[in-house]
């Protein structure tokens, strides 16, 4: 009798685009987010999670904010939001993990959905 393996999560998919989803959804209700993103290097959204309109502004601003130390503009939908940004590298590629919102567990949150992104993305 071999001894039953417990599944942590709750919906799994074999294929990227829905597991980045599931992840990103999952992430944005753990840190009670308005919304979460990935971006890529142009500021384009890869997956998100969230109202539409806020993921494209905050997809757009990603790359920029993790760049720069000064405060820059915000476009209207993020305008005196929180917003944070951490960045991850897949197959050479530099991606943007950025959020609007959370609860005080947000760094903590996003630091997991970061390698829950990485594992997503190089082994599915």
């Amino acid at each position: 009798m071999s001894p039953r393996i417990l599944e942590r999560r709750g919906r799994r998919s074999e294929q990227p685009t829905t597991a980045l989803r599931y992840q990103l959804e999952h992430t944005r209700e753990q840190a009670r987010l308005e919304a979460v993103v990935l971006a890529d290097e142009s500021g384009l959204v890869v997956g998100e999670a969230g109202d539409p309109a806020v993921c494209t502004e905050l997809a757009a601003i990603a790359p920029w904010m993790q760049r720069t130390a000064s405060r820059m503009p915000m476009p209207p939908l993020l305008r005196g939001a929180d917003v944070c940004v951490r960045s991850v590298t897949v197959h050479g590629v530099s991606l943007h993990l950025a959020a609007i919102g959370g609860c005080i567990a947000r760094d903590a949150i996003l630091a997991c959905s970061v390698r829950g992104v990485e594992r997503i993305l190089t082994h599915n």
